[in-house]
C-alpha cells in the first residue's frame, strides 16, 4: 500500500513557478525586477526613439540613414514624427520623374526627423522598405495625422 509522503514546503514553491515560465523559454531571458537594472547602462545602450506605430526596426534603419547623410551620431538624431499613414500610389509620397507605380492604395509609414539641422522625411511601405524624400507629397486624404 502507498502512503502519501509530506513534500517539503519550498518544493510546492518550486513546482508553482516552474509552471509559470515559458514553454521553452531560456533561462538567461528571465525578467529582472526593474531595482536590479542599472538604468543609466541600459539608456546608453538605446538610443532615444519613441514607442510610436512604427515598427522599431524601420525606426532604427531610418535613424541610421539619417544619421549618415546629416554626417551626425545616430543620439543626436530627432524622431519629430512617427506615424502610420496610406500612400496613394506604390511611390509612397515620392514619386521619382519617369517611373511608373501602381496605382493603388498602399499602407506605410511617414517619419520625419530632425538630424544635424535639417529636417528629412521618410517614407515608407508596411514592408519595411523605406526612402528618403527630398519633395515629400502628404499621405491619401484621411491618413495619419496630416
Amino acid at each position: 500500500m502507498l502512503r502519501p509522503v509530506a513534500a517539503a514546503p519550498g518544493l510546492a514553491l518550486l513546482f508553482a513557478l516552474a509552471a509559470c515560465a515559458q514553454p521553452g523559454a531560456d533561462s538567461s531571458s528571465a525578467m529582472v525586477p526593474s531595482a536590479m537594472v542599472d538604468e543609466s547602462e541600459a539608456d546608453a545602450a538605446q538610443p532615444s526613439i519613441p514607442i510610436t506605430e512604427v515598427p522599431g526596426e524601420v525606426l532604427e534603419a531610418i535613424v541610421a540613414d539619417a544619421a549618415d547623410r546629416a554626417g551626425a551620431e545616430r543620439e543626436e538624431v530627432d524622431i519629430t514624427i512617427a506615424e502610420a499613414v496610406t500612400w496613394s500610389d506604390g511611390s509612397l509620397g515620392c514619386p521619382e520623374p519617369g517611373k511608373m507605380y501602381t496605382q493603388a492604395l498602399v499602407p506605410g509609414y511617414r517619419v520625419v526627423v530632425e538630424a544635424g539641422g535639417a529636417e528629412l522625411n521618410y517614407h515608407a511601405a508596411q514592408s519595411g522598405d523605406f526612402r528618403y524624400c527630398e519633395n515629400p507629397r502628404p499621405p491619401a486624404e484621411g491618413s495619419g495625422n496630416q
